[in-house]
């Protein structure tokens, strides 16, 4: 064999193998190509001028990226730590009583903390802040699942404008909030509370 195609031969198979064994991981997803809704802005929720229904709009919290979990004594929303340093919560909501006949819900989150805030002191009394919120509108079937006489919807990022982890230097409450929409116009909310635990400190010792 020729010197020349010899050495093209070996230079080809070395810059394949060094590819193969120097391939880069593939970059872990964006926080918002893991929402349902891309994090687009929100839209206007069409109301269906044909539906009559005016009882209240019964509206319970979850959360969950894929699978509607609801919020419980034993069930928190898990904080997630995006990978640039970001935080966030999968939130959703699950209608007690739908109008599966006009579908379509416009929802807006919020999160807020206080410090030293008992659960059972009424709100009013409590100094807030407010480190995350954020309006949608849902109109995709795929995206309302109904389960029986119920229907949830879920995997919406909330993205925390501010650290949350200043409330585990103390105890403090966090309140979670969903106003609900439907095109009936009906009008419903809830809100889930619970009490942060401070991080252990470090021993000393």
């Amino acid at each position: 064999m020729h010197r020349t195609h010899a050495w093209l031969l070996a230079f080809v198979a070395s810059t394949q193998l060094t590819g193969f064994f120097c391939a880069r991981p593939e970059e872990p997803p964006e926080t918002c190509e893991m929402d349902p809704l891309g994090c687009d802005p929100e839209t206007m929720l069409v109301l269906d001028p044909s539906c009559t229904r005016d009882d209240p709009l019964i509206v319970s919290l979850g959360e969950g990226e894929s699978t509607y979990a609801p919020l419980t004594a034993e069930h928190r929303p898990e904080l997630h730590h995006g990978f640039q340093g970001g935080q966030h919560f999968f939130l959703g909501v699950e209608l007690d009583n739908p109008e599966l006949g006009s579908p379509g819900l416009e929802i807006q989150f919020v999160v807020r903390a206080a410090e030293e805030c008992p659960l059972e002191a009424p709100a009013n009394t409590c100094t807030w802040t407010t480190f995350g919120a954020r309006d949608l509108v849902v109109v995709d079937p795929k995206l309302l699942v109904a389960v029986g006489d119920h229907l949830t919807t879920t995997g919406y990022v909330v993205v925390l404008d501010d650290d949350l982890g200043w409330v585990y230097d103390s105890w403090a409450r966090v309140d979670v909030s969903a106003t609900v929409r439907d095109a009936c116009d009906r009008i419903g909310s809830a809100t889930f509370s619970y009490i942060t635990e401070p991080y252990p400190s470090e021993s000393t010792g």
